[in-house]
Order: structure tokens, then C-alpha cells, then sequence
């Protein structure tokens, strides 16, 4: 069987590694000219545990992940707001969850497939047609290739979901707030792992990584959905944050490549089904449930794994059923639990950041916490089983 997987990140690396446990080596496309440096920090765990143990790369990303501890929310007057310990979450899931940054994510999992596998950077699907028994795809090299099976892993503007599927505005369900995140190359002096500052409608923090370096988070309200120009995104940021505390207004004066940083809206992506054809969706491309969720990451790991098990047991067209039948169920509770969290993580008055101040450091006490991951535990997919 020869597979196309467009998308070299998270989600498309990780049904790389798994198909080639499954006897299928597939081909890899990736627009960018290396790997990407961008993103945000992840979550690991449950799911995502769950496969990066049967891929046997738990050590490489406790290695890289962050160490994250004491986090810290603070306002506009740089007075505290409230704390808590991630550490606390750690500790309910007996050390099974880890938190990283998505290119050290993306690095670890390109480490993995060294010398079995290659990607082709810097190239995309530009055309596909249907021929007999498979598909004949059209690369921006100008090559032309046939494939038993295109997977989108591109992500929530996915284009090969363009291409075959329909427009984005089809399948994309702004939830009326933008994000960006970069590294800076000089993080600074920060006490706690992570450092927040709220305000109404808008929120920022820093990350600490370890390696000296700073990561940020940015997320404000905002309903325009279109595309912000790299050349535009550091004014923007300034008109919204440079008069922030000097944490959080400086990292807006550094040199950053604004072309190489996350910046965009936040929405999610709702399609109908997964595959047409002899082409299926993967990760944000099917059902991005934005970075409040917690989960994305993790789920697209699993519905990698998923697949790959589905597609070596399984004739094409049932293994894409079965596959998207053993994941959605899991992908819309996620996405519909995200929707309510977005009213919290960005306040919409000034009583909604009382209530957060009140609240969380409640809620991130030992016991809360437990529970809270008892129910992330039972959300836990059965990954050594096909569907019938």
C-alpha cells in the first residue's frame, strides 16, 4: 500500500512511525523548508501517553519536556492574582503527562523515524485526480505520483481539506479569538515555570523552557478571522499589549521572525466525514478543538495510531470508517467542552477575573485536581482494538 501524508508535524509524523510498525512505509510532504520551529507548549497525556509508549519515545520526551511547577497569573499592576502547581497534575496521573513544546514534540518524533524514514520539505500537494485504484497527485515540484491513500495531517487550514473537501470557510468555526505564540531568544528572569497576565478580553503569558530561552502565549478576543500579514503582526500585538507590564511589552521589542510564528485565529474545524475517496483527514485537519482544549495534541496521537491499525487490518474504505467510528465520539465531547472553556480563559469582565481569582487556586488543590484527572483517565481510547 503506498500512503501520502501531507504534514510533517505532530499528527502526521506519528502515523509515520505507526504505519512503519505496521509494515507501511509511507511518503511524507511537508510545505516548510525544514522543521518548524513555531507553536506553543502541548499537553501528553492519556491518549497520547498511550501511544508514545507504543512507539517507545516516553524517554525522549521526558528529556525535552518542560519543567513546569509553579505557575502564576498576575494583572495588569503586576499585584498577584492567584497560583498553582502543575505539578499537582503530574502526581494524580502517576507521573503519566508531560508538557512540551511543539517543535521539541515534532523533533523527538523526526528522531524517531532517523534512517527509516525521510520527509520531502518544502513541498505540497498542488493536484489530485482519481484514477484506477488510486489516486494520481500532482506535487508544487511539478512530479506526479500514485497513492492508495492521501492523508491530510496539515493542519485546520489544511489545503489538501481545500483541495478535495471544499473551502475553509465550510468546515472552520471561529470561536471569536485570536492566538500567537513565538520563542524568544532571550527569556526573562522569571521565579515561577510560567508567568500570566489577565485582563478583560485579553490575556499573555511566558513560559520558562530549558534551555534558556522564553516561550509566549498571547490570546485576546477578537472576531475578524483573516489572515494577519507577517509584517503586521508585530504592530498588532503592540496595539493590543505594549502597554502591558514591562514582561510581557518588551518581549514585543526583540527580534523575532514573525513569519516563523503562530498567529492566527482560533477556531475549530467540524467536518461531516473524515474521508472521500481514497483521502482522510487527521489531527486539526478533522477536528481541531483549539489549544483550549488541552487534548488536541494528544487525540491526533491516537487517532494516528488508530488509522495505522485500522489501515493494516482492514480493506481502504472500511479501515477510514472504522477509524473515524472509534475517534469522533471522543473528538466532538472535546470540542464541545473547549467551546465553554474560552468564556474563562479570556475574561469577559471584570467580575469574570474575581471569579478566576477565587476559583482556580480552589479548583488546583490536590483533591480537585485528582478528580479532574480521574475523568481525563476515562477518556482513555482502547488502542489494541479494531472496530469489528
Amino acid at each position: 500500500m503506498r500512503v501520502l501524508i501531507s504534514g510533517a508535524g505532530p499528527a502526521g509524523l506519528t502515523l509515520a512511525a505507526c504505519l512503519l510498525r505496521q509494515g507501511i512505509t509511507p511518503v511524507v510532504v511537508e510545505k516548510a523548508e525544514a522543521v518548524r520551529e513555531a507553536g506553543y507548549a502541548v499537553g501528553i497525556h492519556v491518549n497520547g501517553w498511550n501511544v508514545a509508549e507504543r512507539l517507545g519515545i516516553i524517554e525522549s520526551l521526558r528529556a525535552n519536556a518542560l519543567d513546569l511547577g509553579r505557575s502564576e497569573y498576575r494583572n495588569l499592576h503586576d499585584t498577584p492574582l492567584f497560583r498553582y502547581d502543575y505539578k499537582h497534575f503530574s502526581a494524580a496521573a502517576d507521573g503519566k503527562m508531560l508538557a512540551i513544546m511543539r517543535d521539541a514534540l515534532v523533533r523527538v518524533l523526526h528522531e524517531h523515524l532517523d534512517g527509516r524514514l525521510g520527509v520531502r520539505f518544502a513541498t505540497q500537494i498542488d493536484a489530485m485526480t482519481e484514477a484506477d485504484n488510486c489516486l494520481s497527485v500532482r506535487f508544487s515540484n511539478g512530479e506526479v505520483e500514485d497513492f492508495d491513500l492521501v492523508v491530510a495531517a496539515d493542519g485546520y487550514r489544511s489545503r489538501v481539506r481545500h483541495l478535495w473537501f471544499g473551502p475553509h470557510e465550510m468546515f472552520l468555526r471561529p470561536l471569536g479569538y485570536r492566538a500567537a505564540a513565538w520563542r524568544l531568544p532571550e527569556g526573562p528572569a522569571m521565579d515561577s515555570s510560567f508567568v500570566g497576565f489577565m485582563d478583560v478580553d485579553r490575556q499573555a503569558g511566558l513560559y520558562r523552557v530549558g534551555d534558556g530561552t522564553a516561550a509566549t502565549l498571547f490570546c485576546w478576543r477578537d472576531e475578524e478571522t483573516g489572515r494577519v500579514a507577517a509584517e503586521d503582526r508585530q504592530r498588532n500585538l503592540q496595539d493590543i499589549f505594549g502597554s502591558w507590564p514591562s514582561m510581557i511589552s518588551a518581549t514585543l521589542d526583540q527580534e523575532i521572525e514573525w513569519n516563523n510564528c503562530f498567529f492566527d485565529t482560533i477556531a475549530q474545524v467540524e467536518v461531516p466525514d473524515w474521508s472521500r475517496g481514497r483521502v482522510v483527514l487527521l489531527g486539526d485537519a478533522a477536528h481541531c478543538m483549539t489549544f483550549l482544549s488541552g487534548q488536541g495534541t494528544s487525540t491526533a496521537m491516537a487517532g494516528a495510531y488508530i488509522l495505522a491499525q485500522e489501515l493494516a487490518a482492514k480493506p481502504v474504505s472500511e479501515a477510514l470508517a472504522s477509524y473515524e467510528a472509534r475517534l469522533k465520539p471522543l473528538t466532538l465531547a472535546l470540542q464541545a467542552q473547549s467551546k465553554k472553556i474560552g468564556g474563562h480563559y479570556v475574561p469577559r469582565s471584570r467580575l469574570g477575573i474575581l471569579v478566576q481569582s477565587w476559583l482556580i487556586p480552589i479548583m488546583m488543590r490536590p483533591p480537585f485536581v485528582r478528580l479532574a484527572v480521574k475523568k481525563m483517565l476515562a477518556k482513555a481510547l482502547p488502542l489494541d482494538d479494531t472496530a469489528s
